[in-house]
C-alpha cells in the first residue's frame, strides 16, 4: 500500500532526533521537520474489529466503561492508515507558528504556574481547529492525506487494530510507576501540579508502537459527537456526524484507570473552556486538550 511505502521512506530519511533539546527559536527547516513527522508515522494495516464497550466479552464478562454512549458494539472495516506515534509537541508547535507566522496560541495560566508543561517534549495543548490546521498543514508540505484521526482509526489504534485490550500500554493493563507515571514521578513531570502530564515516549508504547494514547491528555478527533452513533454509524470507514456541537475526545488526563480506556468516549466543544469559563482569549486552552496526526491514502 502507498501508506506502508511512505513509511518505509520516511523511515529511511529520518535524520534528526525527536527529543532535540534546542531551543525553539533555532528553527528546522521545513524539509526536516517533514521528514520527522513522516517517520514518526507508524503504518496501521486495515481490517474490520467490533468497536465499542467490549467488556461483556471478555474477562469477568462485565462492562468496562461506565458511561452509555460507547454500549452499542458494531462492526467497524477501516483502511490502511498511518498514525503518529507521538502526541504534537510543544516544540513541533512553536515551530509550526513560527514557520506559518499564524497568532500564536494564548498562554494558559497552568503553563506559566507549572513551566514544566512549556518544556519542549511535552504535549501542546489547543483547540480542535488548531490541531486540524496544524495536521492539514503537514499534509501539505508533505503532499500527503494528512488529518487529524477519525474516532475509529483512533480507538483501532490505539487497541492495536482492535484488539480486546482495555488500556493502550505495552501489555494492555494499567500499571502506575511501570508502564505509567506514578504519584511521585507525576509531581516531578508537573512541578507538584499532581495532574499526569508527562514528556512523550517516557513509557513503552502499546504493541502498535504508539504512545501515551488514552493518557497525559485527551485526544482530539476529526469526529462531530453524537452520543447515539455507534446504533447507525457506518461500518465501512465511519467518520461521524455531518454537524454537531461538540468533538470527540479520546483519552483523559487523570489517573483514574475508567478515563484511560481505549474505548471510552467524551467529548468537547471544539473551543474548550477552562474553569467553567469559555473565553478562549483570555483564558486559552488547558493542557488537557492535545493530538496527534493521521494520514491516509
Amino acid at each position: 500500500m502507498k501508506i506502508k511505502k511512505i513509511f518505509l521512506i520516511a523511515s529511511v530519511i529520518f535524520i534528526i532526533g525527536c527529543d532535540d533539546e534546542n531551543s525553539v527559536s533555532k528553527l528546522p527547516d521545513i524539509s526536516a521537520i517533514k521528514n520527522i513527522s513522516l517517520s514518526n508515522m507508524v503504518f496501521v494495516k486495515g481490517g474490520d474489529f467490533l468497536m465499542g464497550d467490549f467488556g461483556p466479552l471478555t474477562g469477568e464478562k462485565l462492562p468496562l466503561s461506565m458511561h452509555q454512549d460507547d454500549k452499542k458494539l458494531h462492526s467497524v472495516v477501516l483502511s490502511d492508515f498511518a498514525i503518529s506515534k507521538f502526541k504534537v509537541t510543544n516544540l513541533d508547535y512553536a515551530n509550526y507558528i513560527k514557520l506559518t507566522n499564524k497568532k500564536k496560541p494564548i498562554i494558559n495560566s497552568l503553563l506559566e504556574d507549572y513551566p514544566s508543561l512549556k518544556k519542549n517534549d511535552y504535549s501542546v495543548g489547543v483547540t480542535w481547529q488548531q490541531a486540524k490546521d496544524y495536521c492539514l498543514w503537514l499534509g501539505k508540505i508533505s503532499s500527503r492525506n494528512i488529518d487529524l484521526p477519525t474516532e475509529a482509526q483512533w480507538e483501532y489504534a490505539a487497541r492495536s487494530r482492535g484488539k480486546f485490550l482495555p488500556f493502550a500500554t505495552n501489555n494492555g493493563r494499567f500499571e502506575p510507576g511501570k508502564n505509567i507515571p506514578g504519584e511521585s514521578q507525576i509531581e516531578k513531570y508537573t512541578d507538584g501540579l499532581g495532574f499526569p502530564f508527562y514528556p512523550i515516549g517516557k513509557y513503552p508504547p502499546n504493541p502498535l508502537g504508539l504512545y501515551d494514547m488514552g493518557l497525559s491528555g485527551t485526544e482530539w478527533t476529526n469526529d462531530w459527537y453524537d452520543p447515539d452513533y455507534y446504533s447507525h454509524s457506518p461500518k465501512y470507514n465511519p467518520t461521524g456526524p455531518k454537524d454537531g456541537v461538540k468533538k470527540v475526545i479520546r483519552g483523559y488526563i487523570g489517573s483514574d484507570r475508567q478515563y484511560a480506556l481505549t474505548i471510552l468516549r467524551q467529548s468537547s466543544a471544539p473551543v474548550p473552556d477552562f474553569g467553567g469559563s469559555d473565553d478562549y482569549e483570555k483564558n486559552g486552552v488547558s493542557p488537557r486538550y492535545v493530538f496527534r496526526c493521521a494520514m491516509n491514502d
